[in-house]
């Protein structure tokens, strides 16, 4: 690295790793099925990984009584991620995805004082409310950190370094219309992720079966696309934070 924090190089391209890597996830289990692989690597590069679950997911329940099963389910899935993946999490337990400033103000903040360089929410443009709405809560949010005062933000500007959109069971980039898409290459953490996900989501055996076939084939899909065996597709938002730190 030189004096102008630049380097040269002809083949092995150096990975820049952000400090801080902030997940937004509309329901729990979001974080592992869409990045867990890419939040695996790069926390073993050293990034602090910050999950934030915007609802309880008690929306998952088929029958009236089961409500309250499904709420400390959930807990115990959210409390398995958290010592498996050692990262910190953060539940805001908003009843509802409806977007309000109340809503919009708590994540603004939230990003205020976490200052990530890169963010991973939902693409807004997503099957489920609940992701839809999220990425567009966030995306409002980012844009007041990065240009605004708004909420309580009077020298408080933070520009994440690349904000990139996730790709979902709800939500299958080959559907997206964009033609830029980045892959992380997950293969040496493609089995520590299927095994996180089983240990957290094992009560949820018909989810679980059906999301991770989903899964694999995608990965394996997006590993064929740069030539490795396992892959994360992500699409950067660059609309009001310029793409300073990509994912590799």
């Amino acid at each position: 690295m030189d004096k102008h924090n630049s380097i040269i190089c002809e083949n092995n391209i150096p990975i820049v790793i952000p400090k801080r890597i902030i997940v937004l996830a509309g329901h729990p289990d979001d974080e592992i099925i869409s990045c867990g692989g890419t939040l695996l690597k790069y926390q073993a590069l050293g990034s602090q990984i910050i999950v934030v679950v915007a609802t309880s997911g008690v929306g998952g329940y088929a029958k009236n009584n089961q409500k309250e099963g499904i709420i400390n389910q959930r807990k115990h899935e959210l409390d398995s991620v958290r010592s498996s993946l050692k990262c910190e999490i953060i539940e805001l337990e908003f009843p509802d995805m409806d977007i309000t400033r109340e809503k919009i103000s708590k994540i603004t903040n939230l990003i205020r004082d976490i200052k990530p360089q890169v963010v991973l929410l939902p693409h807004h443009s997503d099957f489920h409310r609940v992701h839809r709405n999220l990425a567009l809560i966030s995306r409002e949010a980012i844009y007041h950190c990065s240009t605004g005062k708004a909420y309580g933000g009077y020298d408080r500007n933070w520009t994440p370094l690349g904000v990139y959109y996730y790709e979902g069971p709800s939500c299958k980039f080959q559907y997206i219309e964009s033609s830029v898409f980045v892959i992380v290459d997950i293969a040496d953490f493609w089995e520590k992720k299927k095994e996180i996900f089983n240990i957290a989501y094992l009560t949820q055996k018909e989810v679980l079966e059906r999301v991770m076939e989903w899964a694999e084939d995608t990965a394996i899909l997006r590993g064929n696309e740069i030539n490795s065996s396992y892959g994360e597709a992500f699409i950067p938002e660059t609309t009001y934070t310029p793409l300073k730190l990509l994912l590799v």
